[in-house]
């Protein structure tokens, strides 16, 4: 029997679920060895445990907003905080970065041929929704229809060749009736196929996919959207082709579920939604139909406080019991000092960078890219505003691979060591005009734009670092902060340059919807033919050094582009009460990834 919390693998496609505070989705990384398949539990207390029962109170900077994290829209880290207690999977990552089959939900999960590969999964028939409606192979189907990324319908926008829209981007031809964060795997399965009375799972696929562990987290009820559209049985509806049905299916799985209604927002797990108030808190139950190892605590509470040193006051005063807010040095200092708190900060797989958009022409000149790149100090932003919480913090030179993760290198600094005089030498070399303003200008056109970014404190001060520093390349940069800009604008690439932070997983492949032509997490429209290729290639090889090697060459060339600055690892800063006993680190997932075994006193 599985006691922990299976890590919330909400659409490997998606790549990345960015950071609450830092961007509207996810981020990624991966192991170098296959991860453990074996079940670990939570360690046993040192302590004479609590006994169950009680509230937890979880502050969030930011609320999630929808039951379906799967979307391009939707997609981010606060969903997965609240997720992690709802969503039922067949794996979950432990604090160990393993992947762990949920033997609450599978019997087994099975690769019974290579040459297609085919996977098994067998789901316990006890498993079932909130409501008492069985969990079963229509999930895994709906998940593969709304994912594969092979359904579109024409664009009613499209006027023909060289149509565009207001702010004169391209207009496609054709729409993709699910919206999708990501298709990584799901665009390589030939078939999902239901058998034994629908609990058992058969997903077969044309190309060998590698991260296939990473499929099939974060199941929606297929029944509600049967419910919701009239379609009687959704396995009878294919899911590779258009039809009236599918778009039915498509209009619901992309907005359906928006919001917390308890009554489509089901729970597969420990837990149900009780209330929702939008922008406030979520409270969460025990869901009395689950029929696996109940969870200790009565209630968790996840309450919204957007300011972090607030967040820390709440926590010494007793009024929640755990955070894990951005990083903040003050903040920090703060819960490093408190009395009976846990302070708890690690290195996780977040990183802080900045995205420039495609759409932006002035970056179209890979001059003004590279000269920008040397005129961002990271060292400098390191050093205050990351080194107060780790002094062994360093400028990040890459964006698959962590530090602490084998196949790491530094492939960046070339690009990224801060040097004015060279980035105006870059700058000059590309017929770029130093004016008597101070600013360097082209063709009538200034070299000037926003760095965007959600409104917190270590964003504006990394923002007003790179505005100073660029200044003296003569860079005319001004900051833009927007409380909304990660729900809202990144997600449809409204910015100049985005600085954010996306949060990742152990697997190799996670990224691909960030940095693959077209892909769901693509915000800033990224385009670079032959990496996407490259990432195909790497994610259809199974031998694991081989496919290490091809990763390390798509790392290369998206950073050889000059598109994305990383600018630095981001610490952790997980907290909580003395009087609460089993929360552990776990950076894809976050603090709740085991609420169901905690304890209070």
């Amino acid at each position: 029997m599985s006691t922990t919390k299976r890590s919330q693998i909400a659409a490997l496609a998606l790549g990345l679920a960015l950071v609450a505070g830092a961007c509207s989705s996810d981020k990624k990384a991966a192991p170098s060895t296959t991860p453990s398949t074996t079940p670990s539990t939570a360690a046993a207390p040192t302590t004479t445990p609590a006994p169950a029962g009680g509230e937890v109170i979880y502050a969030q900077e930011e609320g999630g907003v929808a039951f379906n994290n799967a979307t391009s829209t939707n997609n981010s880290f606060a969903n997965t905080e609240v997720l992690n207690l709802l969503q039922p999977g067949p794996f979950y990552i432990d604090d160990k970065l393993d992947f762990v089959m949920w033997k609450d939900l599978m019997d087994s999960v099975e690769v019974t041929s290579t040459s297609p590969q085919t996977i098994v999964y067998k789901i316990n028939p006890k498993a079932v929704w909130s409501d008492g409606v069985a969990i079963d192979c229509k999930d895994f189907y709906l998940a593969y229809m709304a994912q594969n990324g092979k359904v579109s319908v024409a664009n009613p926008d499209f006027t023909g060749p060289g149509a565009t829209d207001a702010d004169g981007n391209a207009l496609p031809e054709t729409l993709p009736v699910f919206d999708a964060a990501g298709t990584t795997g799901y665009d390589q399965m030939k078939s999902v196929t239901c058998s034994d009375d629908n609990k058992t799972v058969t997903a077969v696929y044309d190309t060998p996919f590698a991260d296939w562990k990473g499929t099939f987290g974060g199941l929606v009820p297929a029944h509600v959207i049967e419910a919701k559209t009239g379609v009687a049985d959704i396995t009878k509806v294919d899911a590779v082709t258009d039809s009236p049905e599918i778009e039915k299916i498509g209009e619901f799985w992309n907005t359906g579920f928006d919001g917390w209604d308890p009554a489509i927002a089901l729970s597969g797990a420990w837990y149900k939604i009780d209330s929702y108030t939008v922008d406030k808190s979520i409270v969460l139950v025990k869901n009395d139909k689950f029929w696996g190892t109940a969870a200790n605590l009565d209630t968790v509470t996840l309450q919204v406080i957007t300011d972090a040193s607030a967040q820390a006051a709440a926590l010494e005063n007793g009024e929640i019991q755990a955070m894990q807010p951005q990083a903040d040095p003050g903040v920090a200092a703060t819960l490093a000092a408190a009395s009976g708190v846990t302070f708890s900060p690690a290195s996780g797989l977040v990183y802080e960078h900045y995205d420039m958009n495609a759409k932006n022409p002035i970056f179209a000149d890979k001059a003004v890219r590279t000269a920008f790149a040397a005129c961002v100090d990271r060292q400098d932003i390191i050093d205050k505003l990351v080194a107060p919480i780790n002094p062994d913090a360093k400028p990040l030179n890459s964006v698959i691979f962590m530090p602490q993760q084998t196949g790491y290198e530094d492939r960046f600094s070339k690009y990224g060591t801060f040097d004015v005089a060279a980035s105006k030498k870059i700058l000059k070399g590309a017929g770029w005009v130093l004016g008597g303003d101070g600013f360097y200008a082209k063709d009538g056109q200034q070299l000037t734009f926003k760095i965007s970014h959600k409104g917190i404190q270590r964003r504006s001060d990394t923002a007003q670092n790179t505005i100073a520093s660029c200044k003296e390349a003569g860079f005319n940069i001004v900051e833009d902060s927007d409380t909304k800009f990660n729900s809202q604008r990144l997600p449809i690439g409204d910015y100049d340059v985005a600085l954010f932070a996306w949060v990742g997983n152990p697997l190799l492949s996670a990224a691909t919807s960030v940095y693959s032509v077209d892909g769901g997490a693509n915000f800033q429209g990224y385009v670079n033919q032959e990496a996407t290729d490259m990432y195909k290639v790497a994610n259809g090889e199974l031998d694991e050094a081989k496919r290490l090697d091809e990763m390390k060459k798509v790392d290369a060339a998206i950073l050889d582009d000059v598109w994305t600055i990383p600018l630095f690892q981001l610490p952790e800063m997980p907290a909580w009460s003395a009087k609460l006993t089993g929360p552990s680190f776990n950076g894809p997932a976050g603090l709740t990834w085991n609420a169901n075994v905690w304890t209070v006193s």
